[in-house]
């Protein structure tokens, strides 16, 4: 398993392709790198849609590029997903964690719903390349669920839709049960 983690030593900047409203320092009170040794490494950013790509950059203090992406508005536009799927009256969330050990022991082959996910970008590059690592099917589908479900209900959405296309008939025969 690959572990990026990114390590600054003093300041950042974060560089976007929009123009954005900044009360000062409002950006350094709204973004925080945790140490290296918290886990999950992350942070958070809350935008309004702007109706375009978003190019963001992290510049170290050194003004290298540590780290850059592309947060493509089909992610956070309201119009390109739905807020959740619903199977048979049950919303996907319900469904996940429902069925969740069944879909760990019956998913076939994750890494086309893992493909789904990640060419839609509701997977990174690094949880992507942990799915794809572990060696066996319950262990990719384990890690699978393990990224998409903290995300909320677009990509828990996304997720089952993704598992009914290629596993329909695991999907057909676990909602027929739960009914």
């Amino acid at each position: 398993m690959n572990n990026w983690n990114i390590i600054l030593f003093h300041y950042f900047s974060l560089c976007l392709s929009v123009v954005s409203i900044v009360a000062p320092y409002g950006l350094l009170q709204k973004i925080q790198l945790l140490p290296a040794d918290t886990t999950p490494s992350c942070c958070q950013m809350i935008m309004g849609n702007t109706g375009v790509d978003i190019e963001m950059e992290l510049i170290g203090d050194d003004e290298r590029t540590v780290w850059k992406s592309v947060v493509s508005k089909d992610v956070y536009s309201n119009d390109s997903h739905p807020p959740s799927l619903i199977l048979l009256g049950i919303p996907a969330e319900e469904f996940l964690q429902k069925h969740r050990a069944e879909l760990i022991q019956g998913v076939k082959n994750p890494k086309p719903i893992a493909d789904v996910l990640r060419s839609k970008y509701m997977i990174g590059d690094e949880e992507y390349s942990r799915i794809t690592s572990e060696t066996t099917e319950q262990e990719r589908m384990r890690e699978l669920l393990n990224a998409v479900l903290p995300k909320g209900p677009e990509v828990m959405g996304a997720c089952l839709k993704a598992l009914s296309e290629h596993e329909h008939h695991l999907v057909k025969y676990l909602s027929e049960s739960s009914t």
